[in-house]
């Protein structure tokens, strides 16, 4: 009889496992439109910068390809008007070359090779093209540039119709938002496209920046994790917003923006922390 209690016991406490288990999983994955996800989603800091330069093809591919389905990066208006994916106004820390993007034309900055990449920079629907196949994403487009000597209200507005007319075009499969830390450009966005979904980027989370993001319609807010108040995070999403907290380069960090309420989170090892809550939750 005794034999018997320790093997029903041994049942039971495997039950209870499997079930502790099965339950985890579904706190930490999601399911939508048939596809799981990470919860709070990893967004893919420009692609990665786990192996290849960043905001490259190759990065978005190599996060695409390990499961990621989040992903945030930068734009650029070239002298020439084209649209390229870039985060520093001179391309010269992540490409073979130098000079301002603004002060570039296209084929002057498709001359030149990405570090530890090679390859080229690609134009913003270079990358979009990327995403006409998959169902089930969810992706922040940083508006890099600033009114000022190289963008005058024409040159800004050139920029952004057609950053807005390429996402409609390629990503409407998924979610897409217009992101920055500049207000002004926020509100013109909106302005010109008043369907468009517009994200305020901000340090560490404080009243102003909740009312700010309201007051101009935001879609969402993205602050840093660190210096962030988890009480803020709950006004901002009373009010109806989304957060996405960054960056959470490790899978504590991301079980803490998932404890502050994130819906999604930024992050420079995308697949490397994936793998950790996959790891995590058993699956």
């Amino acid at each position: 009889m005794l034999i018997l209690y320790n093997d029903t016991t041994k049942i039971f406490q495997s039950r209870q496992h499997k079930e502790h288990r099965s339950k985890m999983k579904k706190e930490l994955f999601l399911q939508e439109n048939t596809l799981i996800h990470e919860f709070p989603r990893i967004l893919a800091h420009r692609g990665t910068q786990e192996l290849y330069t960043e905001n490259g093809l190759k990065a978005f591919e190599y996060s695409i390809s390990h499961g990621i389905t989040g992903f945030e990066t930068d734009f650029r208006l070239t002298l020439d008007n084209e649209v390229v994916v870039m985060h520093d106004s001179d391309i010269k820390r992540t490409t073979t070359g130098e000079g301002a993007v603004e002060k570039l034309t296209l084929a002057e900055i498709k001359s030149v090779q990405m570090k530890y990449s090679n390859e080229q920079v690609p134009t913003a629907e270079e990358l979009f093209l990327l995403f006409d196949n998959m169902q089930d994403f969810y992706i922040e487009l940083e508006m890099k540039p600033r009114y000022g000597e190289l963008y005058s209200p024409e040159r800004m507005d050139t920029f952004l119709n057609k950053l807005y007319a390429l996402a409609v075009k390629h990503l409407s499969k998924g979610i897409f938002v217009f992101t920055c830390f500049d207000h002004d450009v926020l509100k013109r966005m909106k302005a010109l496209h008043p369907e468009a979904k517009i994200g305020l980027i901000y340090g560490g989370l404080d009243q102003q920046a909740v009312d700010d993001a309201i007051a101009m319609g935001c879609y969402s807010i993205a602050p840093t994790l660190k210096g962030t108040e988890k009480e803020l995070v709950d006004k901002v999403k009373a009010a109806g917003l989304k957060v996405n907290l960054w960056h959470s380069e490790t899978l504590e960090l991301w079980l803490k923006a998932r404890e502050m309420g994130a819906e999604v989170s930024t992050n420079n090892h995308p697949a490397t922390v994936l793998n950790a809550i996959k790891t995590y939750a058993q699956l």
